[in-house]
């Protein structure tokens, strides 16, 4: 397990780094940090940044604060929802509007699909099974509401919005608003499933 997850930290960093590298090369003062900033608003670079945490902190600090609490099944199952939807959104919706290549296709196919494989895999074998309960799957909506909100917030003040669904300059808020319901119905689904996978497991290995 250990050597799995370490294996897999190395791999979602290096595609964080390469993303972020890609971003900001060449940049520098006012534009380095508003490419910085935009970076962190993509939902994407934040489950990511999750996972890469989830997948180092419990094997190299087990016995700190963030080990013990990347550990926790509850923990680890609202991340592998959050990957989950970060590949399914991409290739629903997003994957069709760009044709990334050299560099930026690797960063983008370890962004958008490597990392949550791994994720599901790491959650399928080596997260404890049994502990979830349906109530936890309200909290985990709570990060991407929280999210949906500082997009389209931000957006009209700094003029990026990080997907089109999102947009509100052309969208309008009212189907921004209905995006964002559809995306917290998708994330309402999947958890639930999660759940059940949950508990369908436990009963299996019991």
């Amino acid at each position: 397990m250990n050597a799995y997850r370490l294996i897999a930290a190395l791999i979602v960093w290096a595609g964080l780094l390469l993303q972020y590298y890609l971003m900001v090369h060449g940049q520098s003062g006012e534009v380095f940090a508003t490419r910085t900033v935009n970076f962190f608003s993509y939902f994407t670079i934040l489950s990511n940044l999750l996972a890469a945490v989830a997948f180092s902190a419990p094997v190299v600090a087990p016995a700190s604060p963030i080990g013990r609490f990347f550990s926790r099944p509850s923990v680890r199952t609202a991340i592998v929802l959050y990957t989950s939807v970060t590949a399914a959104t991409y290739i629903g919706i997003l994957q069709g509007l760009w044709k990334p290549e050299g560099l930026q296709w690797v960063a983008d196919t370890t962004l958008h699909y490597v990392t949550p494989a791994l994720f599901l895999i790491d959650w399928l074998l080596f997260s404890p099974k049994g502990t979830l309960r349906w109530g936890s799957v309200g909290s985990w909506l709570a990060f991407p509401l929280a999210y949906g909100l500082y997009s389209i917030f931000r957006g009209p003040l700094s003029g990026f919005w990080p997907y089109p669904f999102l947009d509100t300059s052309q969208l309008g808020m009212a189907k921004v608003l209905v995006n964002m319901a559809a995306m917290s119905g998708l994330f309402l689904v999947l958890g639930l499933a999660f759940v059940l996978i949950d508990r369908l497991l436990k009963r299996r290995r019991g």
